[in-house]
């Protein structure tokens, strides 16, 4: 493993992307060990752990990471061999599915490698964001005739997209709240944005990530645990690919962790509570600080361990997101040794999408400047219009998009 990564390290600066599948070569690892019937009886007899049944050993070794089954796989033959079941790696792997002719641990390293290429190439590329489009007309919306048009059903879609010029289904979700709230987050993030996309931050970033799911996983999803906002960063690009995000959530906490970055009014009445209560549960879990409280929390656990609601909280000026942004944790520039990104999703992909926002700005101010609107006055300063007519363009635009994706279905990925 440590052969394909240090080579993969050596082309991140490689600005030809098409060069780095030919430099880095998948690892050289022999699966299949033969192990002689002497050979293995006195690695059982020999061993200082004999008299603990290897179905425990087993159960055991499910529970390690990567990194620790690496170490332990050297203690002795023992444990290496218990290390290489198969019965271990198949719930490392992203999917259930095997091959007659490769074992988990195969698939597993396959896995891993393939995200080391396409990490690799997103770190690579260079100037992709001059490949965005330009909108060279208005964003009008015609209007479908309805004389003599026949239109079949398709998923959610009773009547086409163009045939009003106002929503044509109901949404589950509240597109302008949400959209909002989005916003706000990652204008927040882009204070970080020089810090948190320097590599070792990165997979710090993850590891933060992976122990709150832990963490939310080992609990009743009616807790309430609050996440950091370098930890909602994490989360949402783990949710911008929900077949990833569900498939990750099943096979690491066999179920799907649920969230929204809108909270109702009694969680925004709980919400300082239950960021206290995730310190002290991150803290017992993990060993390791999850952020510092505000200083007036401090001041009272100095004096009292008793924490008190306010009488009255305004909701209306209480936020009304999920995360916490009051304190910020104080990340380490050093490397992390033990660090493994178990999800699906890679390094890449998070530092990719923490350009999303400056990338929204330039485009529809491009794009405005390209195809001005009628009777549009910008009133508007952070790049991006959330107001009323705007939204409604968007909604639409993402209706149609609905219903372009119901009706063609994918093809080889496509």
């Amino acid at each position: 493993m440590e052969h394909f990564t240090s080579s993969l390290k050596e082309n991140e600066d490689d600005s030809d992307v098409e060069s780095i599948e030919s430099k880095a070569s998948p690892p050289n690892i022999t699966w299949q060990h033969t192990w002689p019937f002497n050979e293995t009886e006195n690695a059982l007899t020999q061993s200082v752990f004999a008299r603990i049944p290897s179905e425990i050993m087993l159960r055991i070794f499910k529970l390690f990471s990567v990194p620790d089954l690496c170490n332990v796989s050297l203690v002795c033959r023992r444990f290496k061999m218990i290390v290489d079941q198969d019965e271990i790696w198949k719930l490392k792997c992203n999917s259930s599915k095997k091959i007659y002719s490769k074992s988990f641990k195969q698939i597993y390293l396959d896995w891993i490698y393939m995200k080391c290429l396409r990490n690799a190439k997103l770190r690579a590329m260079r100037d992709w964001s001059d490949s965005a489009c330009d909108i060279d007309l208005p964003p009008s919306y015609p209007i479908r005739p309805t004389e003599n048009q026949q239109f079949e059903a398709i998923g959610g879609f009773h009547q086409h997209p163009n045939s009003s010029s106002s929503m044509t289904i109901e949404l589950s979700v509240d597109i302008e709240k949400t959209a909002r709230e989005l916003i706000k987050l990652l204008e927040k993030a882009l204070k970080f944005q020089q810090q948190w996309q320097q590599p070792s931050i990165v997979k710090h970033m993850i590891t933060r990530y992976y122990r709150f799911m832990q963490l939310k996983a080992s609990y009743p999803s009616n807790i309430l645990l609050v996440p950091t906002l370098d930890i909602e960063i994490v989360w949402q690009t783990h949710l911008l690919r929900p077949a990833m995000y569900q498939a990750d959530c099943l096979r690491l906490f066999r179920r799907v962790i649920d969230h929204s970055l809108l909270i109702s009014d009694m969680e925004k009445f709980l919400k300082d509570q239950a960021f206290r209560d995730t310190c002290q549960l991150y803290e017992q879990q993990f060993g390791q600080q999850y952020c510092p409280l505000p200083s007036t929390d401090k001041e009272n656990n100095a004096t009292s361990n008793f924490h008190h609601y306010p009488l009255y909280i305004d909701t209306d000026t209480n936020p009304t997101y999920s995360y916490w942004d009051k304190t910020h944790f104080e990340f380490s520039s050093e490397q992390t040794n033990d660090y493994e990104n178990p999800f699906s999703f890679t390094e890449g992909d998070l530092i990719t999408d923490g350009k999303w926002l400056d990338l929204c700005k330039q485009f529809m101010s491009k794009s405005l400047k390209t195809a001005p609107l009628d009777d549009y006055h910008r009133t508007w300063s952070s790049g991006i219009d959330l107001e009323p007519g705007a939204i409604n363009r968007l909604k639409k635009s993402y209706e149609r998009f609905l219903y372009i994706a119901a009706k063609y279905s994918l093809k080889d990925d496509h």
